[in-house]
């Protein structure tokens, strides 16, 4: 495979620690935390001063799409505890699953390559676009090797069965939403407090973010409750209520807690971040736009943020709606950016269309990018 210069391996040596991630370090001392640095951090927190003019809330943004320079989005922040557990346990490989176009199986296969460990992703199929047909062509060609499965409800299984041929591999759960991951976000959470200290914005009543497999969201309510920031924080529902769900939530913030105090944390249990699921957005499902996402996509480019129309789009759609309610006027709301926005054109450039597994070929003839 053809791996880009920018796409270099990562000093393991230098980047990787056995004490926690800095911020959560800094507040309990060192945790039984194996960390592995991938991310740009912190990332910037920005106005979107033409949305504030429209909808009468004060609006910001907080820009994970920069969490990294070789990819952004969401799951560098969980990939540096899943990779670091890997990197800890001297796994030669890892594998996870997701849709052909999933942002956590590339983010995935993006740095564990970096890492020096062999990735294998367990795909299905999803509703074919452009984006999800360059995602699935970067996957290729950062090196990663790509095992097709026709549903869902299988992958796990399938992910299973190609750990167990492969030794010493280690499992990523799907979209890195695990207690482990979601201690990333908490992470996260903590790095947004300290920027509302520093006065870089004020703090949030309302922090809007798309909710998949759920960890994001977990996280930062539990990382603004350990910050004493008592934001509401809505979570909007971009996949079926099966896989989308309150249990699911309280699961991952029940875990969380215990992984944080049995990593050597400890806490006065204070007020609890309100979470909230947000079910308005879905449309027809997961990867089926609809008329609110692909405007939401269009108001935000025109602050110059860069969406898509499976994730955040739809969750700026509910920002947008939550803005511009009376119930919010004159308030802060935040919309934490989880789409990265490093250009995929050179990988994408790099893939050779003809070399995916044939099961994939006829997603790639319906994007015509293969003859």
């Amino acid at each position: 495979m053809v791996a880009p210069r920018e796409l270099a391996s990562l000093d393991v040596a230098t980047a990787f620690t056995p004490s926690g991630p800095p911020r959560l370090r800094a507040r309990f001392g060192d945790l039984d935390l194996p960390h592995v640095a991938l991310g740009a951090f912190p990332t910037p927190v920005e106005p979107l001063e033409g949305l504030s003019r429209a909808l009468g809330a004060e609006c910001w943004v907080k820009r994970d799409d920069r969490a990294g320079a070789r990819y952004g989005g969401n799951k560098v922040r969980k990939l540096e505890l899943l990779l670091g557990r890997a990197l800890a346990r001297r796994r030669r490989g890892v594998v996870t699953i997701g849709a052909y176009g999933s942002h956590h199986a590339l983010a995935t296969a993006v740095y564990a390559r970096a890492l020096g460990l062999e990735v294998d992703l367990v795909l299905y199929p999803q509703p074919i676009t452009a984006h999800v047909l360059d995602d699935l062509l970067a996957d290729h060609a950062v090196g990663a090797r790509l095992v097709w499965t026709p549903h869902a409800a299988l992958a796990p299984l399938v992910a299973e069965v190609v750990a167990r041929r492969a030794p010493r591999t280690e499992v990523v759960p799907p979209g890195g939403s695990s207690a482990l991951g979601t201690l990333g976000y908490v992470e996260g959470a903590l790095e947004l407090a300290d920027q509302v200290r520093q006065g870089l914005l004020p703090a949030p009543d309302c922090v809007v973010v798309a909710a998949g497999t759920c960890g994001t969201a977990a996280g930062i309510a539990l990382g603004l409750e350990l910050a004493g920031l008592p934001a509401r924080v809505v979570a909007v529902r971009v996949v079926p209520a099966a896989v989308t769900n309150a249990w699911l939530l309280r699961r991952l913030d029940l875990t969380a807690r215990r992984l944080l105090r049995r990593a050597g944390a400890r806490w006065s249990r204070g007020p609890r971040a309100p979470v909230e699921l947000d079910p308005h957005e879905l449309g027809g499902g997961y990867g089926v736009d609809t008329p609110a996402a692909r405007a939401a996509c269009e108001r935000f480019a025109a602050e110059g943020i860069a969406l898509e129309t499976t994730y955040t789009g739809k969750a700026a759609a509910a920002f947008l709606r939550l803005a511009a309610s009376p119930a919010l006027r004159g308030r802060r709301v935040l919309f934490w950016h989880t789409f990265s926005s490093v250009d995929l054109a050179p990988l994408v450039a790099a893939a050779d269309p003809a070399a995916l597994p044939r099961r994939f070929h006829p997603a790639l003839r319906e994007g015509a990018r293969l003859a």
